[in-house]
């Protein structure tokens, strides 16, 4: 049997399975919100929520819909943490929540590692273009040992010497993981 090439393997996907279509192109568009404007809309989360819920309702009733309830709602709760000290917009943390529904249990974990991989690697090189490398370890660095000192959690990142640092917005990583994922990778 001849070897199926990559483009033809993933036009198999795409004709087979519309929630690559349908997240893929909701991650799109939440890209352009985060991108021009840094903010991903409240009522375009409750938007893939809805589809995400719709979907699972359409492939496996209402058992289904349950187990994208909860990936969602248990997403949350994990990432809230991040949220409240600064790591994370409240939109990306929504954004990831309402995506992970869309794959099994054991696949939200790899979701979720491979979005922050990517965050991170987008990070580096937004590191490596603004030259602030050493400012920003130093400073992560001192974040953490004042944590530790103080044994709790604080805002991280907050305006430091009249300057507020970029984030990455997270929405490009997910669509870049969830690509992975509906690609095969896990």
């Amino acid at each position: 049997m001849g070897h199926v090439r990559p483009g033809i393997q993933l036009f198999k996907i795409c004709k087979g399975d519309g929630r690559l279509v349908v997240l893929c192109a909701s991650l799109c568009i939440a890209c352009l919100f985060d991108y021009t404007k840094r903010k991903i809309p409240n009522l375009f989360q409750v938007f893939i929520l809805a589809l995400g819920m719709m979907r699972s309702v359409h492939i496996g009733g209402w058992e289904r819909l349950v187990l994208y309830l909860l990936s969602t709602v248990g997403v949350l709760v994990v990432l809230y943490p991040l949220f409240r000290i600064g790591g994370l917009g409240a939109g990306d943390v929504k954004l990831l929540s309402v995506c992970s529904g869309y794959f099994s249990v054991s696949q939200v974990f790899m979701f979720l590692f491979y979005s922050m991989l990517i965050s991170a690697l987008f990070s580096l090189v937004l590191l490596l273009k603004e030259r602030n490398i050493r400012e920003r370890a130093v400073y992560f660095v001192e974040y953490c040992t004042e944590v530790a000192r103080s044994g709790r959690w604080q805002l991280y990142l907050p305006e430091v010497c009249g300057k507020r640092f970029k984030g990455v917005c997270m929405s490009g990583p997910i669509l870049c993981s969830v690509l992975l994922g509906l690609g095969g990778l896990y």
